[in-house]
């Protein structure tokens, strides 16, 4: 039986997962239609035609990247907003109707990419699914803060990123192989099959989380304004909303951020374009496949024990390891020739992002305050745009330096290898500056 209430996920032994779970089928949806849906669709749309953007004749990365881009400019948008109203709601349970709105939503969104064709179809559908899954996540940021004492957030990071990671990874896995065997027109019952996934994922760990946390009253309706009744207990925290500004401190963790998502994604978004055309592979799904589970694996195996490492050694020593990690990684990719090579490339990579994500969350939810903790979370979706709408837009010149004649073969993928190898040494500096130093805001 699921349990209810703030009392009940707090006493709980797998109030952690409680918590968490919805981030499962939120990373699972992202990751899989990201990686393993969406460029099938891109490069249907450039059999029907040329795809142009202010008058910029796009190639298959270019308009992948373009596409997540726009799509992420509603999110960023989006999440900061949201966040910031459901910070208003002083109820117990107040962010858990924003979380089964945009689950709800963004599942039935889904459904768009089994029906649209073109580019611009295609961009609409990337708008609605953006807009609703971050009317969910903006206020989901909170909830460790709102449910979990800060002496415990750390490991409460632990869990939220075990379960994007089992998400991202499970489902993404189980996609590309369905998407491995999809033909527009022999076989598109799996593009179906992968749509369906995706969205009964989503719905069951939405449900789980909003279910299982959700007080003993029941849901209710947003009222978006104060509410000076009954309040989510916490003594530790004031729940008092103040005026505040945002220190150099905070700045510097966001743009660090910037980098570090810039990287993570980069390689992400482009993974099957780069086994296809670099490794040469005839079904790059396959080999996706592969990558991702020995990405997920790795990066899994180093998040269990990130939070004991984290207080034997301090948060900063990680992030240089996760920076050393990222960098040799990215580089050694240059050189590959074969799925081998990059499956074992994959396992330093996926050590470098299990640190980093469990890391960057432990200490944005130290920082923050409770009484706005999804406003000030959601500064990090502007740092999301940043580094992962860099990423995307890199897809431009990826094909631009692809088609050089005279240059090096692939030259487009070297040079974004190297941009990855930069941003993950940024990143890495400037967070282990950043970690463990008080609060993101100054007083007034």
């Amino acid at each position: 039986m699921i349990g209810r209430g703030v009392g009940n996920s707090r006493t709980s032994p797998h109030r952690f997962a409680n918590l968490s779970l919805y981030a499962f089928g939120l990373s699972g949806l992202w990751t899989a239609v990201g990686a393993g849906i969406l460029p099938f669709k891109v490069l249907e749309a450039l059999e029907l035609g040329r795809i142009e953007v202010l008058g910029t004749e796009l190639d298959k990365n270019g308009a992948l990247g373009m596409l997540s881009l726009l799509g992420l400019l509603v999110a960023a948008g989006v999440q900061l907003g949201v966040g910031a109203i459901s910070d208003k709601e002083r109820r117990p349970g107040g962010r858990l109707p924003y979380l089964l709105v945009g689950g709800i939503g963004v599942a039935l969104i889904t459904v768009l990419f089994g029906i649209v064709a073109t580019w611009i179809t295609l961009l609409m559908a990337i708008v609605a699914m953006q807009l609703f899954g971050n009317f969910a996540q903006g206020p989901a940021n909170a909830l460790i803060v709102d449910y979990v004492p800060k002496n415990e957030r750390g490991a409460a990071a632990v869990s939220l990123n075990l379960w994007r990671l089992l998400g991202a990874g499970s489902v993404t896995v189980i996609v590309l192989q369905f998407m491995a065997r999809y033909d527009k027109d022999e076989a598109p019952e799996w593009l179906w099959f992968s749509l369906v996934l995706v969205i009964v994922v989503v719905l069951l760990s939405v449900f789980w989380t909003v279910l299982s946390i959700r007080p003993k009253s029941g849901l209710f309706i947003p009222s978006f304004r104060s509410n000076n009744g009954e309040t989510q207990s916490q003594p530790e925290e004031t729940l008092a909303p103040t005026s505040s500004r945002i220190t150099k401190r905070y700045v510097a963790f966001l743009i660090a951020l910037a980098f570090a998502l810039a990287a993570m994604s980069a390689m992400q978004i482009y993974t099957l374009f780069f086994l296809q055309d670099v490794v040469g592979l005839d079904n790059p799904a396959d080999g996706a496949d592969l990558l991702v589970i020995v990405l997920v694996t790795s990066a899994l195996l180093t998040v269990l024990p990130t939070n004991y490492l984290a207080s034997r050694f301090g948060r900063s020593s990680l992030f240089i390891v996760a920076g050393i990690c990222g960098a040799s990684g990215s580089s050694m990719l240059i050189f590959v020739s074969s799925i081998g090579s990059v499956l074992l490339i994959g396992v330093i990579i996926g050590v470098s992002v299990g640190l980093f994500m469990t890391l960057t969350w432990a200490v944005a939810n130290d920082l923050v305050r409770r009484a706005s903790a999804a406003r000030e979370l959601g500064y990090t979706s502007i740092a999301t745009f940043a580094g992962t709408g860099a990423a995307r837009f890199a897809g431009i010149g990826i094909d631009e330096l692809n088609s050089l004649s005279g240059a090096s073969e692939n030259l487009g993928y070297k040079a974004l290898l190297v941009c990855v190898a930069t941003a993950f040494v940024l990143s890495a500096i400037i967070l282990a500056k950043v970690a463990n130093r008080g609060s993101i805001l100054a007083p007034d």
